[in-house]
């Protein structure tokens, strides 16, 4: 289901710290006050409102809820920073003239353009005779040699 938009009417049903069930005429449907909401706002059973939110598969993320005369408006967290990874920084640059020249001083010979999968480059080579898929990360550092079987 796409996550709408969705305004409702309804009476709160139960508690369950800041999620609540509210009756409306679309049945029963649980609903998500947030730690926050539930610091503005004190509901009880049997209260009477009208809520504003995101609908997710499995319950409403409420953004204003009113109850009488009272309105209140609950701010979205703001989505956190990505934590710096392995795959930021340098490793980050996907170079693929880097990752043919990580081949060859690994002493293989390259056979095809390099091809770029998420994490790491995929390059077709030869030694000895024999060819391989090697596996070199976006930094330049060959991490497999996995031999091609059957492959002359």
């Amino acid at each position: 289901m796409p996550h709408q938009d969705i305004h409702l009417r309804g009476t709160v049903r139960d508690l369950f710290a800041h999620r609540f069930t509210l009756e409306t005429d679309q049945g029963l449907l649980l609903a998500d006050l947030t730690p926050e909401g539930q610091g503005l706002i004190s509901l009880a059973c049997g209260d009477s409102i009208a809520i504003a939110g995101e609908r997710k598969p499995s319950e409403i993320k409420v953004r204003q809820l009113t109850r009488g005369e009272t309105t209140i408006e609950i701010a979205p967290k703001p989505k956190p920073e990505p934590k710096p990874g392995k795959h930021d920084g340098p490793e980050a640059q996907a170079d693929p003239a880097r990752a043919v020249d990580a081949v060859r001083q690994a002493g293989f010979e390259p056979d095809g353009a390099p091809r770029r999968k998420p994490k790491h480059f995929e390059i077709d080579a030869a030694k000895d005779g024999r060819r391989f898929e090697m596996h070199v990360t976006f930094a330049g550092e060959v991490r497999h040699a996995k031999p091609l079987l059957g492959v002359d």
